[in-house]
């Protein structure tokens, strides 16, 4: 089904290099690369892709031209990779062969969610007979409810604010209005007043616990006012707008709760005892016990094997493999595979593959896999030519190495040791013996040493240098420096330390300065690269590409609606000037192409150039836009401004601050 689906996808993608004429890019397309055409809606999705955290960056006028830039980018390696015929690389169709499986397993699960939600759980109902008995057992436990008051108020600080608010509601005026136009609570002064509900326990919003208080209002009738009432907020004016009575929950106001409480267990029931034993019988399931056979069931035409058990196996945590790594967890997961079997056969049966919710969640599954696919086109392509087209050159690697020898690639001297670590008495005495005769240091160390982490390697100790410390043994004796100085070849010892008494052989050593090229060239070559690639990318790849396919961008798309009108369009413009001044001057040259007649005109041009300056620092520009300021608008109150910022704009601002004595002193 995969295949099917992902096949026209390569096809349509061959025909990126062939253009499909000159047609104008309609409403709602923003760019094309050969016959691929970029729609509107595209973008957005690939705007919503990004995380919430990051999106904002994309949502301005500037951003989802960088967005649509990174678009045309993907499309046009895709491109180069489909004529490369990249599809058919190993890699790729190994993609395609685990987007395939993901589909399939993605269908199979959406088919039998669907088949247990509308074949399970909606043919089993609760009986009315034991939702009453639930309700019933538990009514003066789970069904009862204390008695509660919703309330609003209107808060003042004394008493004559509160005979206005009073006059006001004999007045007529609706108790939300005058709480709102009197009320000096800011909380709930903008909601009518409304405080929430009062409970029989004393609480009261805002007020924490009052008994009396509480008593008062859900001793009140509905739409009944209480008050004046001191608190230590100020003076309040309560409206009771609803009360509940203490007492029992109406069963049918509970029944919704009970019957998700109690439908579980007979979901369960009907699945396991009913619903499944009718399956097996349909099916013929057939399990076989015989040991060591690698196939252990059979449901239909379908056989599970020991195989798939095990593979089932290992997609379980780590931390739940426990309860199935037994022969008794192993028939428990058998079990579970004959099930999903006997669902996914019942579902298909009824033709649930074509039910909404599968569609829609094997749809997703594809456009996944379709991503994976092109992610992976994209990889080949730019490993094989981008990253393997761009080395690094040589004369690169040797800058880099000269301007560093002295930091990064300059090495103290070093010295590398082994050891044999003794304890006092005839082991020391027989190692004195043995190296005396000349028995190799290495494998004396291997045989004899008492120090295990150095002894499984002939007694090899690392290398040392003058400034930094001695493995295992916590900093550096007194006895470093003879051993930093001695030559290669060298046994010195044995020295009492704090593994034991211990017999150190020079085996190699180097001296101070630079690490030779050789030693350092890859890492210098893995600095350098992503540089060296990137400008690759940039500057050749993707302009040869957008050359041999063909790029058109529609800016019109990116423009606001004609719909929004001068004014909404000089605010965007004016809201932009801060955050993004390129699309602030693209705005403001909008306003005045599309109303030339508009009487903010010269404000628009006066706050592009004020923008140009001031934002972006492209005097030219700004000093064009003044000029037509100038020119064009004489009469402007803005004509004056423009003349002054043509001649200024570029001068130091301290120019422009008085001298006076009393800023020489503060200078001073």
């Amino acid at each position: 089904m995969l295949k099917m689906a992902l096949m026209p996808v390569l096809v349509i993608l061959a025909l990126l290099a062939v253009s499909c004429g000159t047609r104008p890019l309609g409403e709602g397309e923003v760019a094309r690369i050969g016959s691929r055409v970029i729609t509107m809606e595209e973008l957005e999705k690939e705007l919503q892709r990004i995380p919430p955290y990051q999106r904002a960056t994309f949502e301005t006028l500037r951003g989802r031209h960088q967005l649509l830039s990174h678009m045309i980018e993907r499309e046009l390696l895709l491109a180069a990779a489909i004529d490369e015929g990249l599809e058919n690389d190993p890699a790729v169709l190994a993609q395609v062969a685990l987007g395939r499986e993901m589909v399939e397993s993605v269908r199979r699960r959406a088919m039998t969610q669907a088949f247990y939600q509308t074949h399970v759980m909606e043919s089993v109902t609760v009986p009315d007979s034991m939702i009453l008995a639930y309700y019933q057992e538990h009514l003066d436990t789970r069904f009862t409810r204390q008695a509660t008051a919703s309330v609003q108020h209107i808060l003042v600080a004394d008493a004559g604010a509160m005979a206005e608010a009073r006059a006001m509601l004999d007045q007529g005026i609706p108790f939300d209005s005058v709480a709102a136009m009197a009320s000096e609570h800011a909380v709930t002064r903008g909601i009518g007043g409304r405080m929430g509900t009062v409970e029989e326990n004393g609480s009261i919003p805002y007020l924490g616990n009052d008994p009396v208080l509480a008593a008062r209002l859900l001793g009140a009738r509905e739409g009944e006012l209480v008050g004046p009432v001191e608190t230590s907020l100020g003076i309040h004016l309560f409206l009771v707008t609803e009360v509940t009575a203490a007492g029992h929950i109406p069963l049918e106001d509970a029944r919704r709760s009970i019957e998700s409480i109690l439908k579980p267990a007979l979901v369960n029931e009907y699945f396991k005892n009913t619903l499944i034993p009718r399956l097996h019988e349909r099916y013929q399931v057939e399990v076989y016990d015989e040991p060591g056979a690698e196939i252990v069931a059979r449901v239909g035409e379908l056989v599970i094997t020991r195989e798939d058990i095990e593979s089932a196996f290992a997609e379980i945590p780590y931390y739940q493999r426990d309860a199935y790594d037994t022969p008794e967890g192993r028939q428990i997961l058998l079990g579970s595979l004959i099930e999903q079997e006997l669902l996914t056969m019942a579902a298909g049966a009824l033709d649930m593959e074509q039910d909404s919710f599968v569609v829609a969640q094997v749809e997703l599954a594809m456009e996944q896999a379709d991503m994976t696919l092109k992610s992976s086109l994209i990889q080949e392509y730019y490993n094989r030519f981008v990253v393997a087209a761009a080395p690094v050159p040589e004369d690169r690697i040797l800058q880099y190495y000269n301007s560093h020898l002295n930091d990064i690639y300059h090495r103290n001297a070093q010295t590398r040791l082994s050891v044999i670590v003794t304890d006092r008495g005839p082991l020391l005495e027989d190692v004195q013996t043995r190296l005396q005769s000349g028995v190799s240091f290495d494998s004396l160390a291997a045989e004899v040493s008492i120090h295990h982490p150095t002894a499984s390697v002939n007694g090899d100790l690392g290398w040392v240098s003058s400034d930094s410390p001695l493995p295992y043994l916590g900093g550096r004796p007194d006895f470093t420096d003879e051993l930093l100085e001695a030559p290669v070849g060298s046994i010195l010892g044995p020295y009492t330390t704090s593994l034991g008494v211990t017999f150190f052989k020079v085996t190699d050593s180097v001296e101070a300065g630079p690490r030779p090229l050789s030693e350092v060239r890859d890492s210098i070559e893995a600095a350098l690269r992503p540089e060296v690639v990137n400008s690759y990318l940039r500057n050749t790849v993707f302009p040869t590409l957008m050359e041999k396919y063909g790029v058109e961008i529609n800016e019109e798309a990116f423009l606001p609606s004609l719909s929004i009108g001068p004014d909404s369009l000089m605010s965007l413009a004016q809201a932009a000037m801060a955050s993004d001044p390129g699309t602030a001057v693209r705005y403001f040259s909008l306003f005045v192409d599309r109303y030339p007649d508009n009487r903010r005109c010269d404000q628009a041009v006066f706050l592009k150039g004020f923008t140009l300056s001031e934002k972006l620092g492209d005097y030219d520009a700004a000093r064009e836009a003044f000029r037509q300021v100038v020119e064009q608008y004489p009469d402007s109150d803005l004509a004056d401004d423009a003349q002054w910022m043509i001649e200024n704009m570029e001068k130091p601002i301290d120019m422009f601050i008085p001298i006076t004595e009393e800023t020489t002193e503060t200078v001073l």
